[in-house]
């Protein structure tokens, strides 16, 4: 439910202002610090309702928020995104033809069940991320063809080929453990109950509404978590998350809406954390998905999905700027390339066109297409996704296109994609800090993303020879080519990278944020 509670009375959130600026005053003009608590309840406004609580089948940015807070992987982000162990006792260690990769585990640890963490476990779990019917985690780590036990604590992972991603992959859902007792007992039932290793442990979800997590009593360091508990309410109207937070009816607010971003920052209550996102938005479109996700590719027939042309004058007759001012008040980052200029594989040769409606004209005559040429566009339900779609709408329009749109809600939308079901999807991706994390599931042939039902050799000899090049040089020259194939054939257009800003109330601290725009707060408390 959306529903908002009536706001706190304006002396209480002074003091808390006041209190968290240290301009609260006690005896000869001193101020009080923050004093930290142990215990309460933290609750964090998501901006949608997580699919499958499953890290082999999970595919959303909001779910990887709450797995965060309770499945454990095997390496995970600092806060420079650089790869660190954590249930890992180490860095892998490499063979020298870097076909085979040496995990050693950390001893003493415990599912939230009670279960003891060990090689065979990670076995478990690794084997259920390649091997499951309808994995999202297939294609990630598709290079490992057997998972080994050398020992209690010791797994090796043998290779086809050299895999440069595999760490990378390890630090995010193809690297969660799952508890090998509730996987025996759940099988695919396993988002109904999940159980893994982590600070919170999952006790309920109501869909649509709410996930709650209780602090684990097995976590290995739990003298480090503060909270009693987390919940995760569902709020995906955006002016009503900010409502939420403003009344403090919520602690953390997942992604600020730009026209609620000058409200909040003026609230001394509350603060903003801020970090430029290594994902992407843009419009997906269905290419070749006619059968589902995973089928044999078949041409939908679509007037997008038959010519390129079209694609190209599509793409020109939008402008990055004016949905940057227009939709997000400039605070996003324009870009059309499916990594941000801050990754290292970035390719700043490559120039994003402007809007040229005389060239996307041009497109659309020599394709022998009549206008309108009608595109259906899925998007989101929320204020910002409708205003996105009503800008897409009236910068197409001049140029032969009519856009439909078709809000969706989320989770629906992502199985009408699995589907096929789709016509062009105004969506993205979180990010990954490999570059392959963020292109080989989604326009590999083989990949387990793929919903564009798109496809080439030469993507294909790319993308795979980027996956076993040797070194950091030899990969940004495959990657710069296959951009261009991208910037050419535009089965997915890339038109921004998120700058994500998430709020919190000034009461709360340890709530951090990454370049990857996920909420950390398993070591939040009050003060």
């Amino acid at each position: 439910m959306n529903r908002i509670r009536t706001r706190r009375s304006r002396t209480a959130l002074a003091v808390v202002a006041l209190v968290a600026t240290g301009l609260l005053a006690t005896g000869a003009g001193g101020s009080v610090a923050a004093e930290s608590r142990t215990g309460g309840t933290l609750t964090i406004g998501l901006a949608e309702d997580p699919d499958a609580l499953d890290p082999t089948l999970a595919r959303t940015f909001v779910g990887r928020m709450v797995f965060l807070h309770m499945c454990e992987k095997l390496y995970d982000l600092n806060a420079r995104l650089q790869i660190v162990p954590q249930l890992a006792a180490a860095l892998p260690s490499l063979s020298g033809n870097k076909q085979t990769m040496t995990i050693r585990i950390r001893r003493g640890i415990r599912f939230n069940d009670g279960t003891p963490l060990n090689a065979a476990a990670v076995k478990t779990s690794l084997d259920r991320h390649r091997t499951l019917s309808g994995s999202a985690r297939a294609s990630e780590i598709s290079p490992i063809t057997a998972v080994q036990v050398v020992n209690n604590y010791t797994v090796r992972l043998r290779l086809n080929a050299r895999f440069s991603p595999l760490l990378a992959q390890l630090a995010d859902r193809a690297g969660m453990i799952m508890s090998p007792r509730a996987l025996e007992q759940l099988g695919t039932r396993f988002a109904s109950a999940p159980v893994c290793v982590g600070p919170f442990k999952f006790t309920s979800r109501t869909a649509g509404d709410r996930i709650v997590l209780d602090k684990s009593q097995f976590y290995y360091a739990r003298g480090k978590v503060k909270l009693n508990r987390i919940v995760f309410r569902i709020i995906t109207d955006t002016s009503a998350r900010a409502a939420n937070l403003r009344s403090h009816d919520i602690n953390v607010l997942d992604r600020i809406a730009s026209t609620d971003l000058p409200a909040i920052q003026r609230d001394r209550s509350l603060r903003v954390l801020k970090a430029t996102s290594i994902g992407y938005q843009g419009i997906s479109i269905n290419i070749g998905n006619k059968n589902g996700i995973g089928k044999p590719f078949e041409n939908v027939g679509t007037p997008l999905a038959s010519r390129r042309a079209l694609r190209q004058a599509f793409e020109l007759s939008l402008d990055r700027r004016v949905i940057n001012r227009v939709v997000f008040g400039g605070t996003v980052l324009p870009g059309c390339l499916p990594v941000p200029p801050a990754s290292p594989y970035y390719d700043s040769s490559i120039k994003c066109p402007g809007r040229d409606l005389n060239r996307a004209r041009s497109l659309i005559r020599s394709s022998g297409m009549s206008t309108p040429i009608r595109v259906r566009l899925m998007i989101g339900t929320d204020q910002v996704a409708a205003r996105l779609g009503q800008v897409i709408q009236s910068l197409a329009r001049p140029a032969g296109f009519q856009v439909d749109l078709a809000p969706t809600e989320f989770v629906t939308a992502l199985r009408r994609q699995d589907q096929g079901n789709y016509e062009a999807f105004a969506i993205g991706w979180s990010g990954r800090v490999d570059p392959d994390g963020n292109i080989y599931q989604f326009v590999h042939s083989k990949g387990s993303l793929n919903n564009l039902g798109w496809g080439t050799g030469r993507m294909d000899l790319l993308l795979d020879n980027a996956r076993k090049a040797a070194t950091t040089n030899a990969r940004k020259t495959l990657y710069r080519a296959a951009f261009r194939v991208l910037r050419s054939e535009l089965p997915l257009i890339y038109l921004w990278h998120p700058v994500n800003r998430h709020g919190v109330t000034a009461n709360v601290k340890g709530v951090r944020q990454f370049g990857d725009g996920l909420i950390r707060a398993y070591f939040a408390e009050y003060r």
